[in-house]
């Protein structure tokens, strides 16, 4: 049997050439066509967001217009028709180089003022006024040609006073250009064209023969002359429009064959490098594996920063990189979302505990209440008799002075404990009128009655700033007495401390979703440790005998019940701020 003769190297050399040059040649012409396609996709999305860009541009110009007809139309000379427009007119027509004339007109159709008196537009004024009245809002009219022969666009907007109704129209004598921000940004190819037109295929705007083809309705065909294009089109001003965008489709080729060129040297320049890829591509894999260690020498060690990526020789070693970098990742969102959700324990816990004070404090108020509710029962009706009988006593002209003296003490302490049950009532909520809107105006007029002669006659000024306008669901009495108590405690204090002449401001005001009153005073204000036990029932920083410690704690019972808060904060000046919030009268 005979054995084949190896074949000479440089046979075999060619030999490989020419069946690695087959490929490579087929290939070369494959991606020419792919190129040619892709580009020609490219290009048809080149023109679509060409199109949508100039829309955009074309849309953001008749905001502006939008913007100024708003400012216009808002002032008094224009929706009163009166001369003093033209000045106003001539400011809006200078900040915009496009508009021709800017008019008013009235609702006769009767021209008011005019930015400028140009013989381009038409003066059919009662033209403009029809749309605005038909349609209540800005139409965009027609491309008109004006005696000039000017192109133009009329965009009307309605005038009306302040109830509402049209008064008359002001029109906008537009001149369509292609905007300049729009096209020079994705820069066209050359041969491009970029039409705006409307919905009956008017050409508005041309940027290759504009003056031509202005007003003229046009096919697809009139748009290349001759040169064949690919197209993208986006609509303007609600649709109105439509901004078309041609591209030359000579432009893919054109690309195609520049980079079949490019592509010549660089096929010469890897034959010439075929024996030094296999050393050169070991050092790459080298060099990855050196990378994707190092990262994970640093990950042993405690530093979790995002790792730096690099392109990877092949494409197992780059979904290995992809992967220990998503993994990664993950641990981070991971370990951010634990520190979160501990974070939100620690808040939701916080407010477990504040909502357990604040169940304590009303258990407590809810105990204190009932006891009190039982001992006013019970001391009210045998003071009710004693304050009888003594007034019943001092009838009797025959009494000494001396006895009548001890019946006028006797009724005033009675009545004085009269007062503490009804306190004693009122905290403990057994009294309780129909609850019905009521203005703070009213409640601060009706204290005001009752303590301005007293604050008069101990140098104390009484200061009044009521802007609230919402009415709040309450009991008048209650309200009344919640407001008393915080003035007569603002004059006690300034009194005790004889910080005289003093004020006493009470404030009323709308504040979002809350109705506030506050009434603030010019004495020393109230102690750190005694401010978290204000409204306790029983408790009072004033001296024995001038108060009860239950002022505070049945106003607090009060606001409570209406849904509302009630607090106290220090004065800018050093006195006491206390005030509540109640929520207004939904309408």
């Amino acid at each position: 049997m005979s054995k084949a003769h190896p074949a000479p190297l440089q046979r075999q050399l060619l030999v490989a050439l020419a069946l690695l040059l087959l490929p490579l040649i087929a290939v070369a012409v494959w991606l020419g066509f792919e190129e040619v396609r892709e580009t020609t996709e490219e290009l048809v999305q080149q023109a679509q967001e060409t199109a949508r860009v100039t829309a955009a541009a074309i849309d953001r110009e008749l905001i502006g217009f939008d913007r100024m007809a708003q400012n216009l139309s808002s002032h008094p000379a224009v929706q009163q028709m009166r001369p003093e427009a033209l000045a106003l007119l001539r400011a809006q027509h200078e900040q915009r180089p496009t508009v021709i004339d800017l008019v008013l007109v009235d609702r006769d159709g009767n021209l008011v003022a005019r930015s400028q008196h140009a013989s381009a537009i038409s003066r059919l004024w009662g033209e403009i006024l029809g749309p605005a009245a038909y349609h209540g809002g800005r139409v965009v009219l027609p491309l008109t040609v004006g005696p000039s022969g000017v192109h133009y666009v009329p965009i009307v907007y309605p005038v009306k006073d302040g109830d509402g109704a049209l008064v008359g129209a002001l029109g906008y004598y537009v001149v369509p250009q292609l905007p300049r921000d729009g096209i020079p940004q994705l820069s066209l190819p050359e041969g491009s064209v970029v039409a705006v037109t409307d919905r009956m295929r008017r050409v508005l705007a041309h940027n290759l023969d504009g003056d031509r083809l202005v007003g003229l309705v046009l096919g697809d065909e009139r748009f290349t002359d001759g040169v064949e294009r690919v197209f993208g089109q986006a609509p303007a001003l609600d649709g109105l429009w439509a901004i078309n965008v041609g591209i030359p489709t000579s432009v893919a080729g054109e690309q195609a064959v520049s980079l079949g060129l490019r592509a010549v040297p660089v096929f010469l320049l890897g034959l010439s490098i075929w024996l030094v890829v296999a050393r050169v591509y070991t050092q790459r894999l080298a060099g990855s594996v050196a990378h994707l260690d190092a990262a994970a020498q640093r990950i042993a060690s405690g530093d979790f920063s995002p790792m730096q990526r690099r392109p990877m020789p092949t494409l197992e070693f780059a979904q290995f990189q992809n992967a220990f970098d998503s993994m990664l990742r993950r641990f981070n969102e991971s370990r951010a979302a634990l520190d979160a959700q501990m974070a939100e324990e620690r808040r939701m816990r916080e407010a477990v505990e504040s909502l357990q004070r604040q169940v304590i404090r009303q258990e407590r108020l809810t105990a204190v209440g009932q006891l009190v509710s039982g001992v006013a029962h019970e001391i009210n009706n045998p003071l009710q008799a004693i304050l009888g009988f003594a007034e019943l006593l001092q009838m009797q002209h025959e009494l000494p002075e001396s006895v009548r003296n001890d019946l006028q003490l006797i009724q005033k302490e009675s009545a004085r404990a009269c007062g503490i049950i009804r306190n004693l009532a009122m905290f403990a909520r057994q009294q309780t009128g129909q609850a019905e809107p009521v203005r703070l105006t009213d409640v601060i007029r009706s204290v005001t009655d009752l303590r301005q002669r007293r604050l008069e006659s101990e140098n104390i000024e009484l200061r009044i700033e009521d802007t609230s306008e919402r009415p709040v669901m309450a009991v008048m009495t209650e309200l009344q007495q919640v407001v008393l108590n915080f003035v007569v405690n603002a004059e006690q204090a300034i009194i005790l401390s004889g910080r005289q002449p003093g004020r006493v401001t009470i404030r009323s005001r709308d504040e979002g979703p809350r109705t506030v009153l506050e009434v603030e005073d010019t004495g020393p204000g109230i102690a750190a440790e005694h401010e978290a036990r204000l409204f306790q029932p029983f408790f009072t920083t004033k001296p024995v005998g001038q108060g009860t410690g239950l002022g505070l704690s049945v106003s607090y019972g009060i606001i409570d019940s209406l849904g509302g808060t009630i607090g106290y904060r220090r004065a800018p000046a050093g006195g006491a701020i206390f005030y509540f919030e109640l929520p207004p009268v939904s309408s």
